[in-house]
């Protein structure tokens, strides 16, 4: 990133014949926000960790502008907060919320997947299978990050097979503001391998092209993600509070 003093970019603008094409901007804020979203969502940084513009404006060669302006759209989206004193820390979601999301999260992907199973293509079965297969080899191996990202494509493509437009707008948020929990709770004993098997229950359903038990498939698997985060967190309350 090139260092900007006030956030903005400049615009480019092609030459065409007699006429100037204006191209997309290269937004610094955009580029700043994008990264620090990254960390957050995959746990590069912890929650509660302090997130300092000064360090964030010299790792990228940048003014402190675009990295405040990156920090309040993080805190909009309750990623970030704003701590008393000043200064903005990595936003930790209570019991509460993450069981909120995980509520809406069953209801929404047993939709997708039952637009998926009504769409699915010989292509599409296929490349699910390879990602079960290689999830499996991921968490066999002990790999939970590669395990992790494995899963989110599971997912991911599924919607995409539905090609329901509010879905594709709106699960990919909802999967980054859980994706930290869920990934702790793939390291449960017992969890990595039923998870597998609940990929395959899902996935069955969509080769034979059963709406009905693609979805009840995908909402028995959510429940079971949500039963597997909420001990997870439980746990770790009671740690704390001992």
């Amino acid at each position: 990133m090139r260092r900007s003093n006030d956030g903005a970019s400049r615009q480019k603008v092609k030459r065409t014949g007699s006429h100037n094409v204006i191209t997309r901007p290269e937004n610094i804020t955009d580029q700043v926000y994008r990264a620090l979203r990254q960390r957050i969502v995959q746990g590069e940084i912890a929650e509660g960790e302090r997130m300092v513009e000064a360090a964030f404006a010299e790792e990228f060669n940048v003014s402190k502008t675009p990295v405040r302006e990156a920090l309040s759209r993080l805190a909009s989206e309750r990623l970030a907060e704003r701590i008393p004193g000043g200064g903005v820390i990595a936003r930790a979601m209570s019991y509460e919320e993450v069981a909120d999301y995980l509520e809406v999260r069953e209801v929404l992907e047993g939709l997708g997947a039952e637009k998926a199973a009504v769409r699915a293509a010989q292509s599409d079965i296929a490349k699910l299978e390879s990602i079960i297969d290689e999830s499996e080899a991921a968490g066999a191996n002990g790999d939970l990050n590669s395990y992790s990202v494995l899963d989110s494509a599971f997912h991911t493509t599924i919607i995409c097979m539905g090609d329901n437009i509010a879905l594709k707008e709106i699960m990919p948020l909802l999967h980054d503001k859980i994706r930290v929990v869920m990934k702790a709770s793939v390291a449960l004993p017992g969890r990595f391998p039923k998870s597998v098997e609940e990929h395959r229950s899902v996935l069955r359903a969509l080769a034979e092209g059963d709406p009905r038990e693609a979805g009840a498939q995908m909402r028995k698997h959510i429940m079971s993600t949500r039963a597997a985060v909420m001990e997870r967190l439980t746990s770790q309350n009671s740690k704390q509070e001992q």
